[in-house]
C-alpha cells in the first residue's frame, strides 16, 4: 500500500480541523478506515472502543471514516452506540486522492509514524474475533522495532 499522511489537512465529525500535527506526540498512530454501509467494520468498532483504553502511552487510534462526509450522524451514532470514543476524520478530496485511493477494502487498518509515514503491512479486514488482542500484538511489534 501507499500514501502518506504527512501533510494532513481534514476535520473531524464535529468539525474540528487536523493536520498532521495530530501525530507528532505518539511514535506509532493506528487508522482504521472504516465507512458505515460495511457490515465487518461495524462489527470492529466495539473491539477498537476496547483496544483504545489497551493502548501503549506512545500509541494512539484514529479512524477515518470514507462515507462520513454524506453520513456523518450515522457514523456519530455507530461509535456512540460501540462506546468507541476515538477520533474520527472525514474524507477530503485531497484525503481521497493522496491517500484513501490505495485502500481496497474496508475495514482496512494501516500504522504511520510520527511524522505521518506509513510503518508495518496494512490489515486489511477484521483479525479474528478477538480483534482487541491482535491489534495491540501489532502494535507492540511495530513499536519494537
Amino acid at each position: 500500500m501507499k500514501g502518506d499522511l504527512s501533510i494532513l489537512n481534514t476535520t473531524d465529525l464535529d468539525g474540528n480541523v487536523v493536520t498532521e500535527d495530530i501525530f507528532k506526540d505518539y511514535d506509532l498512530t493506528m487508522i482504521n478506515i472504516w465507512a458505515t454501509w460495511c457490515g465487518p467494520c461495524l462489527s470492529e468498532i466495539p473491539e477498537l472502543g476496547k483496544l483504545q483504553g489497551m493502548l501503549p502511552d506512545n500509541a494512539q487510534l484514529i479512524s477515518i471514516c470514507t462515507d462520513a462526509d454524506t453520513a456523518k450522524d450515522d457514523a456519530k451514532e455507530i461509535l456512540k452506540t460501540s462506546n468507541a470514543s476515538y477520533l474520527t476524520l472525514l474524507p477530503t478530496q485531497e484525503l481521497a486522492t493522496s491517500f484513501l485511493s490505495t485502500v481496497t477494502a474496508v475495514p482496512t487498518t494501516v500504522f504511520v509514524d510520527s511524522e505521518g509515514k506509513l510503518v508495518g503491512d496494512p490489515v486489511v479486514g477484521v483479525p479474528g474475533s478477538d480483534a482487541a488482542n491482535a491489534y495491540l500484538q501489532k502494535i507492540n511489534a511495530l513499536l519494537a522495532e
